[in-house]
C-alpha cells in the first residue's frame, strides 16, 4: 500500500517507439482528454462563426476519438494565443464542410478533419508563456507541441 499520489505513464503509440517528427501522440480515445486545433488571423473568424475547427488529414488518426462534449481550444498561429474553452458538438470526422477556410469555395479545404463546436465557457486567450507550462510534456520542440492533450 503505497502512501503517494497514483501515477500513470501514456505511451504515445505502444507498439512503436517515440518519434516526436511524427504529427500525433496517438492517444487512445480513453486518454483522450481534450484537442487543441489550430487557426491563424485570416481563419478564427470563420472557425468561430461558423463553429467549426479544422486540421490536416493527417490529423485524422486521433481527431476521429473525438466525442460529443470533449474539451477543445483553439491555437492562433498568428498571436500564438490559445482560446477557449469550447466542447465538441460533434464526433470529429472528415470533411463536415469540405470548403471551409478556402477564398470562394471553389476549391476543398486543406482542414478536412473537422469538429463541431460549441462554446463551454468563454475565457479570455492565454499567451503561449501562460499555458506552455501546463502543457510542457506535450512541446516536442522550442514552439511546437502536440494537439492531443491527456487528462
Amino acid at each position: 500500500m503505497g502512501t503517494g499520489r497514483r501515477t500513470q505513464t501514456f505511451m504515445p503509440n505502444e507498439s512503436a517507439p517515440f518519434d516526436p517528427n511524427q504529427s500525433a501522440r496517438n492517444l487512445r480515445k480513453i486518454h483522450l482528454g481534450g484537442v487543441v486545433f489550430g487557426c491563424k488571423n485570416n481563419t478564427i473568424r470563420e472557425c468561430l462563426v461558423k463553429q467549426l475547427f479544422g486540421l490536416p488529414a493527417q490529423h485524422f488518426s486521433y481527431v476521429k476519438n473525438i466525442d460529443p462534449g470533449l474539451p477543445l481550444f483553439l491555437f492562433n498561429y498568428s498571436d500564438r494565443k490559445l482560446h477557449g474553452i469550447f466542447e465538441a458538438a460533434s464526433s470529429g470526422q472528415m470533411n463536415i464542410n469540405p470548403y471551409a477556410w478556402t477564398v470562394d469555395a471553389s476549391e476543398r479545404t486543406l482542414y478536412p478533419t473537422q469538429v463541431q463546436i460549441r462554446v463551454r465557457l468563454q475565457c479570455q486567450p492565454l499567451l503561449e508563456d501562460q499555458f506552455k507550462p501546463v502543457i510542457m510534456d506535450n512541446y516536442f520542440s522550442h514552439n511546437h507541441f502536440w494537439f492531443e492533450l491527456d487528462h
